[in-house]
């Protein structure tokens, strides 16, 4: 089928469509539930080299499964099960405002989020100026989302309570009182938007017949993401559990090890030498222009149609972490139930952010090898 629309419902029930789906949902069970469950993803040896401490692949199945699918059913079918196939490995849980699960509410955002944003971006079919306009404003946003909750973060001095567990961590650090690295990657990063924006302008019509920009595109794609993976392994430093409880509170650790830990007792990573927030963006920017010399290839120049396949399902990055820390902030949940029990201190935002990094980049590693394995086979097919 060439006429793909995601938001087509009779499309679901196309062979693609339909088998992806069930393939998909069926390994989210695996990964989601059964493998933490009986902890086979839980292995100490490696606690000191990567975080969280159960590395889940659910995203990884979510972005790949969406983007073969190309349909909303699908995308919806693939969060549901998600989020059904959610593993608490507490028997009791935090509560959002006496109503809902805190870590559902979570991973709805983040599950609904990646589901339903790789299946659009791998589907939506554009020409090439307006793909180069959606790169610079969607990693261009995504820069200014990581220097203002930096910024926010620094200006309510949420950095001090792991300062004062003696946890040197990275922040968005002031000159006088004025956010001066934020300050600059936030500008950096309208700059980063604008570029994009003069680009798109610009109408290119050529006969691209070689792939020379199409494996430029992939070896920077694999090397942003290598890239941000090794940084985090090698310059994330490790607190225990019981640091963690004095910086951000019982309540907040154990939404943590629900989203994120799968165990009770997990370690978690704060980064010592480069701010957190910067760091999706950063890699999202080097993404960004690897799909922009991939364009040119797509779309012959900039004026045919194409799509951005596979790779539209690195373009949303850092988005959902944000919400859900909107979601689960104290403005929004007391505002709502006054007496709630449950809501983010803000210095778990700076760990929630840390462990998504992670888990996200190690998730789009695997998604990345997997998503090439089948672009070769399906190059075979057509020979």
């Amino acid at each position: 089928m060439t006429d793909i629309k995601f938001f087509h419902l009779g499309q679901f029930f196309s062979l693609r469509a339909l088998i992806t789906t069930i393939i998909g949902v069926g390994l989210i069970a695996v990964t989601e539930f059964v493998l933490p469950w009986r902890e086979l993803l839980y292995i100490e040896a490696l606690q000191q080299w990567i975080s969280p401490a159960t590395i889940v692949f659910t995203l990884a199945v979510i972005m790949i499964a969406s983007a073969v699918a190309k349909n909303i059913v699908s995308s919806i079918f693939l969060a549901i099960a998600a989020i059904l196939s959610f593993y608490n490995p507490y028997a009791t849980a935090s509560l959002y405002g006496n109503l809902f699960n805190a870590g559902y509410i979570a991973i709805s955002v983040i599950y609904g989020f990646t589901a339903l944003l790789s299946g659009i971006f791998a589907s939506v079919q554009m020409t090439g100026r307006t793909a180069l306009l959606w790169i610079g404003i969607i990693y261009g946003l995504q820069g200014l989302i990581g220097a203002g909750t930096s910024m926010y973060l620094s200006f309510n001095s949420a950095q001090q309570a792991y300062h004062d567990a003696n946890l040197g961590i990275a922040f968005g650090e002031s000159i006088n009182g004025f956010p001066v690295y934020d300050t600059v990657f936030g500008i950096f990063s309208i700059i980063y938007m604008l570029v994009f924006l003069i680009i798109s302008r610009k109408r290119v019509s050529t006969t691209v017949t070689t792939n020379k920009h199409a494996i430029i595109g992939q070896i920077l794609i694999f090397l942003s993401i290598v890239a941000g993976l090794l940084f985090m392994v090698f310059a994330g430093f490790r607190y225990t559990q019981n640091d963690a409880i004095a910086i951000y509170g019982q309540t907040n650790v154990e939404f943590m090890n629900m989203i994120f830990s799968k165990v009770p007792g997990g370690e978690f990573t704060f980064t010592k030498y480069l701010n957190i927030f910067y760091v999706l963006p950063i890699v999202g920017f080097a993404i960004g222009i690897a799909m922009g010399i991939m364009v040119y290839k797509r779309a012959q120049g900039t004026t045919d149609k194409m799509r951005f396949n596979f790779e539209g399902s690195f373009l949303w990055l850092n988005l959902a972490p944000l919400v859900v820390c909107l979601l689960l902030s104290n403005v929004v949940i007391l505002g709502i139930n006054s007496s709630a029990s449950f809501y983010l201190n803000l210095p778990a935002v700076t760990a929630i952010f840390t462990e998504y990094t992670f888990l996200l980049l190690i998730n789009m590693l695997v998604a990345y090898i997997i998503f090439r394995i089948i672009a070769f086979f399906k190059a075979i097919s057509k020979k």
